[in-house]
């Protein structure tokens, strides 16, 4: 039984996020990465399949291995390259962190941030994942799934991005001017949903990746209630329960 789609109410999601963190340093390839790995919470009446969170676990764990992998590849032929031609060997530095930014009425968004150094300068790369998954079906969701089906999404989403470039053109390139594609990169938090763009994508590198948050105060009325939540209609277990033995 969806209680929360019957009565609107927000409910935590069952499961238990772990903290991962994997670390080496070499001579000239050092890396420390963080990442999530999430476990089901058993006996609640608001179950998640752990199997499809085993699917999520290996989803993100192996972009950050793939991203370590990648540039240790990468140091490697610079540094041969470099040996060859008498060069000065580089130092590699790979970082990845995480943050779990919703997590409640089987909805689950995370991202994870992954950036390398050379010779302590940089990030020469710095790339955002996110990681968007209806937690019922196990299945990644686009920014679509987030409006309500008579919304013209990327309409309000494009014109709004738009209005915030225009009040600050001085940080973005002069002809920054968006179209939201329906692959969007986005992710949820307890304020709004985040809608961001890769580094130099619309802006010098130097402001970092463009972040643009679209808060539910705002754009509840555009949006699928199960996709965010106020402090009024957040459930606790215990209040949970005690509705069931109603």
């Amino acid at each position: 039984m969806m209680y929360y789609n019957r009565t609107n109410n927000c409910l935590y999601n069952p499961i238990h996020v772990k903290f991962n963190e994997n670390s080496e340093i070499g001579d000239t390839f050092s890396y420390t990465l963080q990442y999530p790995t999430f476990f089901a919470l058993k006996n609640t009446n608001f179950s998640v399949k752990q199997d499809v969170l085993n699917n999520i676990n290996s989803t993100i764990n192996s972009s950050v291995l793939t991203f370590k992998n990648g540039l240790m590849e990468e140091e490697k032929e610079v540094n041969a390259d470099n040996l060859k031609n008498s060069n000065p060997q580089v130092k590699y530095k790979v970082v990845t962190n995480f943050a779990v930014t919703f997590n409640k009425n089987h909805i689950l968004s995370t991202i994870v941030s992954l950036m390398s150094f050379a010779d302590n300068e940089g990030p020469i790369y710095d790339d955002l994942n996110n990681y968007n998954f209806d937690l019922l079906t196990g299945n990644e969701f686009t920014i679509g799934n987030v409006f309500n089906s008579n919304v013209d999404y990327l309409k309000v989403i494009t014109n709004y991005v738009n209005y915030k470039i225009s009040q600050n053109k001085e940080l973005y390139y002069p002809d920054a001017n968006v179209d939201i594609p329906e692959d969007q990169a986005f992710y949820l938090t307890d304020e709004g949903v985040v809608i961001y763009f890769g580094l130099d994508e619309i802006a010098p590198k130097e402001f970092g990746i463009p972040k643009f948050t679209m808060e539910y105060k705002k754009f509840a009325p555009y949006i699928n209630p199960r996709f965010y939540c106020t402090p009024e209609n957040i459930y606790t277990t215990m209040r949970l329960r005690s509705n069931f033995r109603r």
